[in-house]
């Protein structure tokens, strides 16, 4: 069996959400990623084959021949057929990087990150990372009286509780655990705080879930 934490209101844990004290127009979004790395690499490419062609421009232009990589790549050009299965080929793998840039430029990232409320409008942001957030729900868990073990994982939308009994009615121990979760949950300070999911099983010796 499995209990679904709802999102908290005002006077859930004893303390209003964090999100709603927030200003109008001070709600944090997500943290956007500068991708570094996508953007190095794609400078790079675009610096290496610039390069190439303004060196092999100016070395014809002083009078020397074509360089065998350009001959070789003009002769393919001139004898390929744009149908040809390497034309189609690299085209679509061009297509795909094109795409894949685009998708990053469009998307976020980070999505470890989880952006916290702001309780006021100076302008600092801050975010908790997701697995810092499981391991707050997964020490409120093992408070709960009879939880002997705990895991949970965290997503963008959901957390999963999954706790052990070790002693204990199943009924009782499920009240006190989401009650422990539900005031953790209300601690995290998140904008979206997540939905909690909590299931509980027995013992490894007989216990049912």
């Amino acid at each position: 069996m499995s209990t679904v934490l709802t999102p908290p209101g005002p006077g859930t844990d004893g303390s209003a959400d964090p999100a709603a004290e927030a200003p109008p127009g001070t709600r944090p979004s997500r943290f956007w990623s500068s991708r570094r790395n996508a953007a190095a690499l794609a400078a790079l490419l675009a610096v290496a084959a610039a390069g190439a062609l303004l060196y092999e421009e100016i070395w014809i232009r002083s009078g020397h021949s074509a360089h065998s990589w350009r001959t070789w790549i003009t002769d393919q050009l001139a004898q390929r057929q744009l149908n040809a299965a390497p034309v189609i080929t690299g085209a679509a793998l061009v297509c795909a990087l094109g795409l894949w840039l685009l998708l990053l430029a469009a998307t976020p990232g980070l999505r470890r990150q989880l952006p916290l409320a702001a309780a006021g409008s100076t302008g600092l942001r801050a975010s908790l990372d997701r697995r810092a957030a499981a391991a707050m729900l997964r020490r409120a868990a093992l408070e709960a009286p009879g939880v002997r073990e705990a895991k949970a994982v965290v997503g963008r939308r959901r957390a999963k509780v999954l706790a052990t009994v070790g002693f204990g009615d199943h009924e009782e121990v499920r009240a006190a655990l989401t009650e422990h979760l539900a005031a953790e949950r209300g601690q995290l300070g998140l904008v979206r705080p997540p939905l909690v999911k909590v299931r509980i099983k027995g013992a490894k010796r007989g216990g049912r879930s």
